[in-house]
């Protein structure tokens, strides 16, 4: 997944801002999730995927995002999940090779 790192300029300041804020949240989530990896690997030893474990690190990041910017905690599980999956994935990369 590639996420870049300059808004579209055909955008207003004000959406722009959002997309920022937006991509912004998700590669803190990513980073977040890549942090809990390192105690709790998301991926199995068959390469499969450990949903349980990718649960609770989007959980513990979309806590820490709540407490830091009091957003719902519907918005903050949405990037949480995002980072959470992102970083499986890499994971499983990293793994792979």
């Amino acid at each position: 997944m590639h996420i870049a790192r300059s808004a579209d300029p055909r955008l207003t300041a004000d959406a722009r801002r959002a997309v920022i804020t937006a991509k912004a949240a998700i590669v803190a989530s990513t980073e977040s999730a890549k942090r809990f990896n390192r105690t709790t690997p998301l991926v199995n030893r068959n390469g499969t995927f450990d949903r349980s474990a990718i649960m609770r690190a989007a959980i513990l990041s979309a806590q820490a995002r709540m407490e830091v910017t009091g957003d719902a905690w519907g918005v903050c599980m949405s990037y949480a999940l995002k980072g959470a999956w992102a970083a499986a994935k890499a994971s499983r990369l990293v793994r792979a090779h």
